[in-house]
C-alpha cells in the first residue's frame, strides 16, 4: 500500500468510501504483481498548484523574480472529473505558498465534496480563521514551514514572514483540526540544525505533535556550505538530543537518518508507479518528481487513463515487473527500505549540492536524495 496515505481517516459515511477503498485494493494488487497496465486510478495526487509564494527564503528552489506561475481552473476542471472519485489524498504544490492559489478555496470545497483528504505544506503566515476553515474538514498532514526555533533564525530564513504571528496561526490551527494533524517541519541547515531539539519545546508549547527535518538541497553555489549532509559527526548528536526531547515531551520525529551505506537499507520496489502522479502547472502529466523533464501526457488534451497505461507508465512499470528498474528508477532510493525509523541510510551526498558543488564527486549507487527531492523544474525552467 502507499505509505503516504492513510485511508483509515477516510469519512465512513462518504457515498464514495467503497469506491475508494475498492481501487486502493486494485491498486496494492498492481503493486504486488509488478503488472504493467493498471486497472486502478493514483490513491494520491500531486497538484503543482502555483509557484507564487509571499516570503523570499534564501534557501528556496525558485528565485522570487521567478515566482509568477500559477495552475489554470482548466486543469482543475479535469483532474476532478477524472480522478477525484477515486482520490484518498491530493498535495497541493510543494513549490509555492498554496492559499495564494485563485482556486485553492474551491479546490478545498471540490476535496470535501468528493471525500478526499488534504495534504498539505505551507509557510504559515495566511492561516487566519477564514482560510483554516476551508482545510479543516479536510486535513489529514498540516506542515507549517519553520526553519528556526528562534525568532531571528526564523525570520532570517523564512524572509517575510513574522515568527510571532505564525505561532499564533499554528495554535490556532492546532485547536480547528484532529489531534495529530499538524506538523512543523525544518530545512536542516548549517545555520539552524542545532536549533532542532528547540524547535521539539516549540512544537509541544503550540500543541504540535510531530516535527519533520529533512536535508537542504542547494540549488545554488552560495548554499553549497549549508548543507550537513556530508558532515557524518555534526548531524547524529543533534537527532539524538532531538528524540529525547520528543520522547519526554510526546512530539513524534520524522527526521533526516544519520549516514550509512547501502548495506543498512533493504531492497524494495517503489509504489509510485502503481499509486501516485504528479500534474504540473500546465496540465502535464509527471510519473515521479523525480521525472527528467518526462511527461506521460496532459490532462487537458486527453483523459488521464490515457497517460496512466501509456507508453512511459507501462515502461516503468514493465521494468519493475522484469526486475531491471528502467528510466530514472534505477538506484533510486525509493526501492529502498529502512530497517527502523532513523536508522543510518546511504546518503548521495552530490545531489544536495549546486552544480558546482558536486564537480568532482563520485556518484553514489543509491540516490537516497530521490526519497525526498523537491519537485523537478527540468523541462519548465531553462533545464533548472
Amino acid at each position: 500500500m502507499d505509505p503516504y496515505i492513510e485511508p483509515g481517516r477516510l469519512d465512513p459515511r462518504h457515498p464514495l468510501i467503497e469506491t475508494k477503498l475498492a481501487n486502493l485494493h486494485r491498486g496494492d494488487l498492481a503493486h504486488r504483481s509488478r503488472s504493467e497496465l493498471a486497472d486502478a486510478l493514483p490513491v494520491k495526487l500531486t497538484l503543482q498548484t502555483t509557484d507564487r509564494c509571499n516570503l523570499d527564503c534564501p534557501h528556496c528552489q525558485i528565485p522570487r523574480a521567478e515566482k509568477t506561475r500559477s495552475m489554470p481552473e482548466a486543469v482543475l476542471d479535469r483532474v476532478i472529473a477524472d480522478l477525484f472519485p477515486t482520490l484518498i489524498e491530493l498535495h497541493p504544490t510543494n513549490l509555492g505558498e498554496p492559499f495564494l492559489w485563485r482556486h485553492f478555496q474551491r479546490l478545498c470545497g471540490e476535496m470535501g465534496r468528493h471525500g478526499v483528504l488534504l495534504d498539505l505544506t505551507t509557510n504559515g503566515t495566511l492561516l487566519d480563521e477564514r482560510r483554516i476553515g476551508w482545510i479543516a474538514g479536510i486535513a489529514r498532514d498540516v506542515k507549517v514551514s519553520f526553519d528556526g526555533a528562534e525568532r531571528a533564525t526564523f525570520e532570517r530564513l523564512r524572509r517575510g514572514a513574522d515568527f510571532g504571528v505564525v505561532c499564533t496561526n499554528t495554535r490556532r490551527l492546532v485547536d480547528a483540526v484532529p489531534a495529530g494533524t499538524v506538523a512543523l517541519q525544518m530545512t536542516l541547515m548549517r545555520s539552524n540544525f542545532r536549533e532542532l531539539p528547540a524547535l521539539v519545546r516549540l512544537a509541544a508549547a503550540l500543541g504540535v505533535g510531530r516535527v519533520k527535518a529533512y536535508h537542504l538541497f542547494s540549488f545554488r553555489p552560495a548554499l553549497d556550505a549549508e548543507s550537513i549532509v556530508a558532515d557524518r559527526d555534526l548531524w547524529p548528536p543533534v537527532l539524538a538530543e532531538a528524540l529525547r526531547e520528543g520522547g519526554r515531551l510526546g512530539v513524534d520525529l520524522q527526521c533526516a537518518e544519520p549516514v550509512g551505506s547501502a548495506a543498512d537499507v533493504e531492497a524494495g520496489a517503489c509504489h509510485l508507479p502503481w499509486h501516485e502522479a504528479w500534474i504540473d502547472l500546465d496540465g502535464a502529466i509527471l510519473p515521479c518528481h523525480s521525472h527528467g523533464g518526462d511527461s506521460a501526457g496532459n490532462i487537458l488534451t486527453a483523459p488521464f487513463t490515457e497517460a496512466w497505461n501509456g507508453d512511459l507508465y507501462r515502461r516503468i512499470r514493465r521494468g519493475f515487473g522484469v526486475g531491471r528498474p528502467d528510466w530514472h528508477c534505477d538506484g533510486c532510493g525509493m526501492n529502498c527500505v529502512k530497517p527502523a525509523e532513523h536508522s543510518p541510510v546511504p546518503y548521495d551526498v552530490e545531489s544536495f549540492l549546486s552544480m558546482t558543488g558536486r564537480q568532482g564527486m563520485t556518484s553514489s549507487p543509491v540516490r537516497w536524495s530521490s526519497r525526498m527531492r523537491p519537485f523537478g523544474l527540468t523541462g519548465r525552467r531553462d533545464g533548472r
